[in-house]
């Protein structure tokens, strides 16, 4: 992670965090949101339990970010669906995530860099699985990816 960070730290950083707080197993890209506003982190925040941002409104911050980042660096972060055995893992990818990907809608991808969470299997009926995957779970996972965020300096 430090050392996608280190290429790209010349550029502002902008973090788009993805979900909605009504689906306990989407909150988690508000609630790190959140808490990085709450920890005064030094870069430009979208996406929290206030304000958050969702399918509903997507296209929206896309073009709002074209037009006043053009050329900072994009950090997307949501949750997403895995393997069973990567349940409660981070992912991190340099070329920005597709948000909605769980549901296999063809959003396209967002950021220069990407961090999924994984809060369920991506079996059977996801979105059930989002609404019932355990609140605390999810905010501690929510808490790790601040972590990480924070401790690479941000």
């Amino acid at each position: 992670m430090k050392n996608v960070v280190e290429k790209k730290r010349e550029k502002k950083v902008v973090f788009v965090c993805i979900g909605t707080p009504r689906i306990v197993g989407d909150s988690l890209g508000p609630l790190v949101g959140d808490m990085l506003r709450a920890r005064g982190v030094h870069a430009y925040v979208y996406g929290t339990t206030r304000r958050p941002i969702t399918a509903l409104n997507l296209h929206g911050y896309r073009k709002m970010l074209e037009t006043y980042h053009r050329g900072d660096t994009i950090v997307a972060i949501d949750a997403t669906m895995g393997a069973l055995e990567d349940v409660g893992t981070i992912k991190i990818s340099e070329n920005g995530l597709r948000p909605a990907g769980a549901f296999r809608k063809n959003a396209g991808r967002l950021g220069d860099i990407g961090i999924m969470a994984i809060v369920g299997e991506r079996d059977g009926d996801m979105l059930f699985q989002l609404k019932t995957t355990d609140a605390e779970f999810v905010r501690s996972l929510a808490s790790d990816v601040s972590e990480l965020l924070l401790s690479v300096g941000y």
